[in-house]
């Protein structure tokens, strides 16, 4: 996935958030120069958007980090995974937290897909503790309709 399919996986996300009872307020990020929106849990791999720099010290500070000498011999050449999403990505985000709350915040992509996920998934401790998923949600098309599926099972009256 790239920030661009993100950016509109989330538009298409952000109706079906509401209908299955995430009252979160939704916004658009920022540009990210500005370095207030944060993507959340979810990680970019096409590495045609990921950060590149130079650094002095040739540990790993961030996951999935990758550095290797500069080849004038000047310290690191790194390349690391976004973590700022496209301006204009729709996002979720809410007060969290009792004695210091803080602002938490996602994209309405990976909230949806962890709702979904959640809502399909068997964790019953008779399998050897592992969860099980009760539906295929391979692929973005699979979240979406699971999604669909269980807003209509929400409008339904009992």
């Amino acid at each position: 996935m790239n920030l661009r399919t993100l950016k509109k996986l989330s538009k298409r996300a952000a109706p079906l958030l509401p209908l299955l009872g995430d009252r979160r307020e939704q916004f658009r990020a920022e540009h990210h120069a500005n370095g207030n929106n944060f993507i959340g849990g979810t990680l970019i791999m096409a590495r045609k958007h990921w950060e590149r720099g130079r650094s002095m010290h040739g540990d790993c500070i961030r996951q999935h980090e990758v550095k290797r000498p500069a080849s004038d011999g000047r310290g690191w050449i790194y390349m690391a995974p976004p973590d700022h999403p496209r301006k204009g990505t729709i996002m979720v985000g809410a007060m969290s937290g009792y004695y210091e709350p803080e602002w938490d915040e996602e994209t309405v992509w990976t909230a949806l897909e962890s709702i979904v996920s959640c809502h399909f998934t068997d964790w019953h401790p008779e399998h050897d503790g592992t969860p099980t998923l009760l539906r295929r949600l391979s692929t973005p098309r699979d979240v979406l309709l699971a999604a669909r599926d269980m807003a209509a099972e929400l409008a339904v009256p009992a």
